[in-house]
């Protein structure tokens, strides 16, 4: 099965944004309190195409509305921008209700005086790989000036995901103190450089590191983030507090869509392909697909159980103030709308155990 084409298309025209408006208001219309007779409907904002590990929401949004009530299909109530920043003033502005997008964009935005809260995980745990190549085996040669670290721009994912790795194993340094950085900002790019020798160390995907690593002089894994981070965060569904408020057991029907689809996806391979073919663009080979399933079964990628613990919060403020994306530190205690997320859980166990 090819990729979705309303998922290839990036919905940011006038037109677009307009009829998100004018079905946002609707939604806001329909009252947030699980009782009226017609289905309730949300507007959701992602920052990004759906990558393999992110499809939980997008086949929530698809196949779980019903079973909580709620009118959502990826064709009516999601879209998908090009930046975080975009994903977060249509938000803002009124045009959607949630937010899927970075932790670190969240947590930028609250520092800036916008009231987001997170109440409901999107993708917790990664798939990225800290490689090595040429004789570089060990963080600690990560500050040489010798060794090449291919790394994203400054508060990217690559770079976020860098600096919890370098906490993760006990590292002091940040990464602005590694003094040969060469800028590339995507994955694929980096996995290009590091089979090509361009590069000695960077930060790219499991699969990736298996498909480059035949073509690189004496590869490694220096770390991974799975083995070697507890409480990683990647991103997670944000929505404003006083939206959250008003709306609050209409958000738990939402999010509990998602935290359903982690079930079901978590549980079948065969469902996990489809959806992923559905609904990323350029999907995996599934030998790919197989190795991050594996991971998925044995790591927090995706936590039904609502996660986003205090600690992993505290955690995610620690790495984004490291990374240069907060300029101090935001109280950890103050970033999720638990009673949102508990009664999400408490919804999305009572269709799981049925």
């Amino acid at each position: 099965m090819s990729a979705s084409p309303r998922l290839r298309r990036r919905t940011t025209t006038a037109l677009a944004l307009g009829t998100v408006a004018v079905l946002a208001l609707s939604s806001c219309a329909s009252g947030g309190n699980g009782n009226d007779a017609e289905p309730q409907t949300v507007q959701i904002a992602l920052s990004a195409n759906p990558q393999a590990s992110l499809v939980p929401l997008v086949y929530g949004v698809d196949n779980n509305g019903g079973e909580f009530g709620l009118e959502l299909s990826v064709d009516d109530n999601v879209t998908i921008f090009d930046s975080h920043t975009t994903a977060a003033q249509t938000v803002l502005g009124g045009r959607a209700n949630v937010l899927g997008s970075s932790i670190s964009s969240i947590l930028a935005a609250r520092q800036q005086g916008e009231d987001f809260k997170i109440f409901c995980p999107y993708v917790s745990m990664d798939d990225f790989v800290l490689t090595g190549a040429n004789g570089v085996t060990e963080i600690d040669q990560l500050f040489d000036a010798s060794t090449r670290v291919g790394i994203d721009s400054p508060g990217g994912a690559g770079a976020i995901i860098l600096n919890a790795l370098l906490m993760g194993s006990g590292e002091t340094r940040s990464i602005q103190e590694i003094p040969n950085q060469q800028i590339i900002e995507s994955s694929s790019l980096r996995t290009a450089a590091w089979a090509a020798g361009e590069v000695d160390s960077t930060v790219i995907h499991e699969d990736q590191y298996e498909q480059a690593e035949g073509e690189v002089t004496d590869p490694v894994r220096i770390a991974t983030l799975y083995e070697d981070v507890d409480t990683f965060v990647k991103e997670v569904q944000a929505a404003e507090a006083g939206w959250l408020e008003e709306n609050r057991e209409l958000a738990a029907q939402y999010c509990a869509t998602t935290l359903v689809a982690m079930h079901q996806l978590k549980a079948d391979f065969d469902l996990f392909v489809e959806a992923v073919n559905t609904y990323v663009e350029d999907p995996p080979e599934e030998d790919a697909l197989r190795v991050l399933f594996d991971l998925i079964q044995e790591y927090p990628f995706w936590t039904e159980d609502g996660g986003l613990s205090e600690d992993s919060m505290a955690f995610m403020v620690e790495v984004a103030t490291a990374s240069g994306v907060l300029s101090e530190p935001l109280d950890p205690a103050e970033l999720v709308d638990r009673e949102t997320l508990d009664r999400a859980v408490e919804l999305a166990n009572g269709v799981i155990q049925g």
